[in-house]
């Protein structure tokens, strides 16, 4: 039989913690304006 996997997660400390899930935030959030400001074009524009 196969033993269980450990429980603890891998993914832990303040960087993990405090650091990356902001900077994922910030990320996309800057995507998503870039994202608007390309596809919100005036009708004129083509």
């Amino acid at each position: 039989m196969l033993s269980p996997l450990p429980v603890g997660s891998p993914l832990s400390g303040f960087i993990w913690t405090w650091l990356v899930p902001p900077a994922l935030f910030a990320l996309t959030a800057v995507a998503t304006w870039l994202l608007y400001r390309h596809f919100s074009g005036k009708k004129g524009d083509s």
